[in-house]
């Protein structure tokens, strides 16, 4: 259980430090730091939950701009690296589909508890709408949050668990045997 919670704050921190860095955000000295937190929050997981329309060129969810390929590298190195500081295959996955997961409820949280924070309640109602709508009509960006970087950190498991394990060739097969 201890090398799955490992495995979660690597894939965890690769994706909020990749996703603070790629999304341009300012404070609002307006509204209490309590609220600017989960304002950072969507606005740091945002470009993270469309990496498949985001590489095809599409807005982000909410109407901004594209990212490009950013996000969907960013989403490849945190599973390779779960994968391969972790070194096993089941606990890789669990702890890479755990990661997407946690991201997801973050950004669902954090549109709702970022309310105080708009400047009145129609103006809130409306970004929901228009971010939940987003996110809903992109199929295919939820289900490859799940399943691209799982998959890849339980190839990158594999592979580093074969890299661990010595080569047994022919003769060591032979020479265990008759010993």
């Amino acid at each position: 259980m201890r090398s799955i919670a490992v495995g979660l704050l690597i894939g965890l921190g690769i994706l909020t430090l990749g996703g603070a860095l790629i999304t341009p955000y300012t404070l609002s000295s307006q509204t209490p730091t309590q609220y600017n937190i989960f304002r950072v929050i969507l606005a740091t997981y945002t470009p993270l939950l469309t990496p498949i329309s985001s590489a095809a060129g599409v807005e982000m969810v909410g109407g901004e701009g594209s990212q490009g390929l950013i996000p969907i590298l960013i989403w490849l190195i945190a599973a390779s690296a779960t994968g391969i500081a972790l070194k096993d295959p089941r606990k890789s996955g669990k702890a890479m589909f755990a990661s997407a997961s946690i991201i997801l409820l973050l950004w669902i949280a954090s549109v709702f508890l970022s309310a105080p924070t708009w400047p009145d309640l129609n103006s809130w109602l409306i970004e929901v709408d228009l971010l939940t709508s987003d996110l809903i009509s992109r199929p295919i960006d939820i289900i490859s949050l799940f399943t691209i970087p799982t998959g890849l950190a339980i190839l990158a498991a594999q592979i580093a668990q074969l890299r661990r394990r010595p080569m047994r060739t022919e003769t060591s097969m032979d020479e265990e045997y008759y010993l």
